[in-house]
């Protein structure tokens, strides 16, 4: 069976601080992580980096390397800066982390955004980065052409063909100065924006989440080269970009798929390469452990499965754990400003995110600012012992998060006696329903147009398998009748995705819970709706 903790975690009864272990530093501050790559991909030349499980493509390190080092040198063709930006937004597939590796060759920041996300939400997180050029899947060549008219980028497929258009195949043919190409220096250092992530806010767009090149090169890893490791996660998304990274560092293989996850694909690529390490959203766990397919058996490979990006429950990972006897099980709490923070592998503690990553330190602190002690619930402010270099573009929630080099992203949690760190609510009012962010609010505008609603509510539902399915608590005008179907018809036709639809389904109320400002207490509102319509499996 697993220890009880990955990492020690220490706390300080003088400052009332907790604090993980010291992080390796490996490099010199200053070391661009395409230099770190570089010399990576050099040194163990025939192991294989990556398979492509959709038509069997395989890359050793030095296919990798000279990949990434071809598109390299089409950036410099393209007089690309340190200054300038690349786009990519496309599914998996062969070529997506060559273009990600050439980008930190040159040490010209990419922003990925996830390819599913509405036309309006992928114009406004490009309108703030305004890349020169653009990665993507033929498919979606003019579904983006016109979202980013306003500054034209170049546009380069990734798969698929579109005439008059480039395609990754015309930029990784041999290049004559391959074999002299070494990475570029950072022009000022190694707080420099390696990549652009998206996060999402609690109101209006995502953010664009700028992120260094010390920062990524302090990525730590718990797997190692000879390992073998599967995820459906995209770079876009921060566990997908952190794997990019851990594999281009540490070497092991990693196997990709456009297919979407399900429990029978997860269990077919792990029995078919003899995957070590899966890691998966919550609602991907749930999938897996639950299927009448899955058995020991088929999972005896595992060493290591990791669910990170939202709510578990304690019962799944018990579940787990059972099938997978000899495997490391981990939960996380993590976000895309600051990476993992804390990892749990105790399956006896209620709800705990566990102990502390190395190199994060945590206080836990009141409404008016002050610090507290163990089994005193307060904000959740975290140091990850780096610069952050904040949202693009938006400094007003740059500073509002950022308070006196401390994130603080709103959740509200505290640390028990042993140092486990226990998150007791969400940030405000977002929502996560298969990995994918949302708001209440948008949806409870689109409810109340309808005439016979007077009052409507929307909160998150826990669901075991996918996150906060969305619920709907209606107060009806007086003398209106209204079929809760109509409503979620309704927001069907509205929201064309998924995860904004009422999953949950409605129920109507004559009133809300209030504060006493009169300010409705969407925790309690869930509460309401669980008990009067519990989710059922």
């Amino acid at each position: 069976m697993p220890t009880k903790a990955v990492f020690p975690t220490f706390y300080n009864k003088e400052t009332q601080i907790w604090s993980g272990p010291p992080r390796p530093t490996v490099y010199d501050h200053n070391t661009s992580i395409g230099q770190v790559v570089f010399n990576s991909l050099r040194c163990w030349p025939t192991n294989v980096i990556q398979i492509t499980d959709d038509d069997g493509t395989v890359l050793t390190n030095a296919d990798m390397l000279a990949y990434a080092t071809r598109i390299a040198l089409f950036f410099k063709s393209e007089g690309l800066t340190q200054e300038d930006r690349v786009g990519i937004i496309a599914n998996s597939s062969t070529f997506v982390i060559p273009v990600a590796t050439a980008c930190f060759f040159q040490a010209t920041p990419f922003h990925a955004v996830n390819y599913s996300r509405e036309p309006a939400i992928v114009q406004g997180l490009y309108s703030v980065t305004k890349p020169k050029i653009m990665f993507i899947d033929g498919p979606d060549y003019d579904r983006i052409k016109e979202i980013t008219k306003e500054w034209s980028p170049k546009l380069i497929t990734l798969t698929g063909k579109v005439e008059g258009v480039t395609s990754i195949e015309d930029l990784v043919k041999p290049h004559p100065a391959e074999k002299i190409y070494v990475p570029a220096s950072l022009a000022t250092g190694g707080d420099q924006i390696a990549v652009v992530l998206c996060s999402s806010g609690t109101a209006g767009l995502p953010k664009a989440v700028a992120l260094s090149h010390r920062h990524i090169a302090s990525t730590n890893s718990l797997c190692i080269s000879t390992d073998v490791l599967y995820t459906s996660a995209t770079i876009d998304w921060m566990t997908g970009f952190s794997i990019t990274v851990m594999n281009l560092t540490c070497g092991f293989t990693r196997i990709i798929s456009r297919k979407a996850f399900s429990a029978e694909t997860a269990l077919h690529l792990v029995s078919k390469y003899k995957v070590s390490c899966l890691a998966m959203a919550p609602w991907q766990a749930y999938e897996l452990f639950t299927s009448p397919l899955t058995t020991t058996e088929q999972l005896e490979s595992l060493k290591i499965a990791f669910v990170i990006g939202g709510w578990i429950s304690l019962a799944l990972l018990r579940r787990a754990q059972e099938l997978l006897p000899k495997t490391y099980v981990m939960f996380s709490y993590g976000t895309t400003e600051t990476g993992v923070v804390t990892i749990n592998v105790d399956h006896g503690l209620e709800c705990s995110v566990g102990r502390l990553a190395p190199g994060m330190r945590i206080k836990i602190q009141d409404e008016n600012g002050q610090q507290l002690g163990v089994n005193q619930t307060g904000e959740v402010l975290i140091d990850i012992g780096l610069k952050w270099e904040g949202y693009l573009s938006n400094p007003e929630d740059t500073a509002t998060t950022l308070q006196n080099g401390w994130i603080n992203l709103g959740d509200l949690g505290y640390f028990d006696e042993d140092n486990n760190l226990y998150l007791v609510d969400r940030k405000k009012d977002l929502l996560k329903y298969k990995s994918k962010h949302y708001w209440p609010n948008e949806i409870e505008q689109i409810i109340a147009e309808l005439p016979e609603v007077e009052h409507v509510c929307v909160v998150g539902v826990r669901d075991a398998r996918y996150g906060d399915a969305a619920g709907a608590l209606i107060i009806k005008k007086e003398g209106a009748e209204i079929a809760d179907q109509k409503i979620i018809d309704h927001v069907a036709q509205r929201v064309v995705v998924d995860y904004k639809q009422l999953n949950a389904g409605v129920i109507f109320v004559d009133k809300f819970p209030k504060n006493a400002n009169g300010k409705v207490m969407r925790s309690l509102a869930r509460e309401v709706f669980e008990k009067t319509k519990p989710i059922t499996f």
